[in-house]
């Protein structure tokens, strides 16, 4: 079913490319198209589409350092939409190894700054033996 879902990724239609990511990506998990969703991510006019291609990649990340830190590049973007970068965060918190338990329930938006658990990150960073950005280790350390 992939070889119908993949011109969708090039589509002019934003929920078309956002469903095409999120199917092959996210859902379907197949590495072949990890390139596409980083593209998506990092390029995509919709926030939509940056979104599911963010979520989609943290399947990846949890192998992958570099694309882990890539995801928090995005988290730390102040200029990036809030939903994607909380999208982002959420990503790299699950390819850091957050368990099920810990998992923060509710949305951080509006104000995804300051409503984030950017502590909780820190320390699932750390745990895992990934590096943790200057940008996530200030944040964690403000209050809350």
């Amino acid at each position: 079913l992939a070889s119908r879902v993949v011109p969708y990724l090039s589509s002019p239609t934003d929920f078309l490319r956002e469903a095409a990511v999120r199917t092959l990506v996210f859902h379907f998990h197949l590495p072949e198209y990890k390139a596409d969703a980083i593209r998506l991510l990092d390029s995509d006019p919709d926030e939509g589409v940056r979104q599911a291609a963010a979520m989609g990649l943290r399947v990846f990340a949890q192998s992958d350092p570099d694309l882990l830190q890539h995801l928090l590049r995005v988290a730390l973007k102040t200029d990036e939409d809030e939903s994607v970068r909380e999208a982002a965060f959420i990503a790299a918190l699950v390819a850091a190894g957050i368990k099920r338990e810990e998992f923060p329930m509710g949305r951080w938006l509006p104000g995804f700054d300051r409503n984030a658990d950017w502590a909780m990150l820190e320390r699932a960073l750390q745990q895992a033996g990934h590096a943790v950005p200057p940008g996530v280790a200030e944040r964690a350390a403000r209050p809350r």
